[in-house]
């Protein structure tokens, strides 16, 4: 049965494909069934499907990571969904957080569009310490607007805060309003005086 779950998500399409992967897909599969979906969702995942990258958190292993390091080659052609996802997934898989860390960078493209996509994903995660400083000299350069709110969680995950978290999240907002509605040059004082 667990095979047929999966499959009827690898071949699904449109929204029900968008749903993604859940661990019930996988439950019940014994090794060769495993290594089959692995490798099917693998191929497909470094060609640049997103939901197959992203449900390779669930059953990867260290061949999926070797697959997903090549495909960093795939980047600059797949575009900054496909980045994310591998980033994300290659976090998920190693527990290695500087994976995200070339994401900063990505901040600064011109595309409005890329720099969120970048920010949100970074926000999604527990950061070290060691991303506040660049993520806080965007938070006051006045050139990242448009992915704002999400560099300022991503900046509070770096803090420790678990950001992701609703009520995490809710007993930051005001500060968050706060950061936003203040002129650039003047954010890193609000910064500065979070805990205080």
């Amino acid at each position: 049965m667990t095979w047929t779950a999966f499959s009827k998500q690898y071949e699904a399409k449109g929204r029900e494909k968008a749903d993604g992967y859940f661990p019930f897909h996988f439950e019940g599969m014994d090794a060769n069934e495993l290594t089959r979906a692995r490798a099917l969702m693998e191929t497909r995942g470094s060609a640049g499907d997103t939901t197959d990258l992203d449900g390779l958190r669930l059953i990867g292993d260290a061949g999926s990571i070797a697959v997903l390091e090549a495909a960093e080659a795939q980047d600059k052609r797949l575009g900054i969904a496909f980045e994310c996802a591998r980033r994300e997934t290659l976090f998920a898989l190693t527990g290695n957080v500087l994976v995200l860390a070339p994401l900063i960078d990505r901040l600064d493209t011109r595309e409005d569009r890329d720099s969120a996509f970048a920010a949100q994903a970074i926000a999604r995660h527990q950061l070290p310490p060691s991303f506040a400083t660049a993520l806080a000299a965007r938070i006051a350069d006045g050139r990242h607007e448009t992915s704002l709110l999400w560099i300022i969680k991503a900046w509070l995950s770096a803090q420790g805060e678990a950001i992701w978290q609703v009520p995490v999240f809710d007993a930051n907002l005001s500060f968050i309003r706060s950061v936003i509605a203040e002129r650039p040059a003047a954010r890193r004082s609000l910064l500065e005086t979070w805990r205080m």
